[in-house]
């Protein structure tokens, strides 16, 4: 059974064909040539030279497009993520497209051809997986009946507590390395709320990373007599390894505050076994996961700002929180159990089962 792995956003494409080698699958990615350097697996694996099961297409080409069905075609199933299943759609081969965000509850919403093109991708699709609750409302909204729940995968390894490099300062170091971007993930709520923190502690620190596009706004609400000296900024692009460090340096992190859900920030911090402060619906968490993970629950700014008051007050607290958030990610974003129902679904396909049998056989993995 060949497999390729279409689509590499952020290296979850690269990690999971990875993971699959190591299981037996004859597994390649498929990327684009030249992509943002979030989305390198060289940045990801501190590599010089791709892997001989690294493809490409070439977006500047003009059949660039034909080239992706083309590539495609020469493998038994594809698993293809953000607007990839398009082109799946093309190939007359069996496909699992992999929902991974805005694809589905923006893209897949829109009126536009390529938003037409990808709901008929996910209507013909064998699987549609989605890898965050908060996606659930759209696998609603457009009836997709053939979607199954499987947690973002994500190397792990790479995020561990390291003792060595915890902040023993008197000072409660926030850590918010989330892009900014107010309707998306809510920052200026949370600015807000550490403004007024700062009004009454002087022993806060913000560490924010240059990134979004409502970066200069953040500044503006920053740039007060109170926090004046009590943030840091830090260069657009960290390294993972850096990225590690920081969430082991810090006390606390401050993810998201609209789509209700944890993001890989969010994952990487209880990797590290620090707290995090995020607004999660509740309800999808019990309906998907069966319980809600020990994260610091804030949605508004009043709710924010209690929240890191909380914490400031209570370092015991925080710490309990960070321990427990590890083992709870561990135990359901656990990367061996996530690359075994992917399997089951690679085989399941092949032996052409009904979506039914592949829902149950997957149920059935621990």
């Amino acid at each position: 059974m060949r497999v390729i792995i279409a689509g590499n956003l952020v290296n979850t494409g690269y990690y999971i064909a990875k993971l699959l080698r190591t299981k037996g699958i004859d597994a390649e990615l498929l990327m684009k040539k030249n992509d943002l350097l979030i989305n390198d697996p060289k940045t990801f694996d501190n590599i010089i030279e791709y892997p001989d099961w690294v493809r490409f297409w070439d977006g500047t080409r003009e059949d660039w497009a034909f080239r992706i069905i083309k590539i495609m075609r020469k493998y038994d199933i594809i698993h293809a993520s953000t607007e990839l299943p398009i082109f799946s759609l093309f190939t007359g081969k069996p496909y699992l497209a992999m929902a991974t965000g805005a694809d589905l509850y923006e893209l897949a919403h829109e009126n536009s051809l390529k938003g037409v093109l990808l709901r008929q991708a996910y209507k013909k699709a064998r699987v549609v997986v989605f890898t965050g609750t908060f996606m659930n409302p759209s696998i609603n909204k457009l009836r997709i009946r053939n979607a199954l729940f499987i947690p973002l995968l994500w190397d792990y390894t790479k995020f561990s507590p390291n003792r060595n490099i915890t902040n023993d300062s008197e000072k409660t170091i926030i850590f918010h390395p989330t892009n900014q971007d107010w309707n998306d993930k809510g920052n200026d709520k949370f600015l807000r709320a550490f403004v007024r923190l700062t009004k009454k502690f002087d022993n806060v620190h913000l560490i924010l990373v240059k990134r979004g596009r409502d970066f200069e706004s953040s500044m503006k609400l920053l740039n007060n007599n109170y926090s004046q000296g009590k943030f840091t900024i830090l260069p657009q692009t960290l390294a993972q390894k850096d990225l590690s460090e920081w969430y082991n340096k810090v006390d606390i992190v401050v993810d998201q505050f609209i789509v209700g859900s944890i993001g890989l920030i969010g994952q990487e911090a209880m990797a590290c076994e620090k707290p995090v402060i995020n607004y999660i619906d509740k309800e999808l968490h019990e309906k998907w996961y069966g319980e809600i993970p020990p994260i610091i629950n804030a949605h508004t700014e009043d709710e924010i700002y209690y929240s890191l008051l909380q914490s400031v007050n209570d370092r015991n607290m925080i710490r309990k929180i960070g321990a427990e958030s590890r083992k709870w990610l561990l135990k359901h974003h656990n990367p061996d159990l996530i690359i075994r129902k992917y399997i089951s679904i690679y085989n399941a396909i092949q032996n052409n089962a009904k979506f039914q049998t592949i829902e149950d056989e997957l149920s059935s993995i621990h």
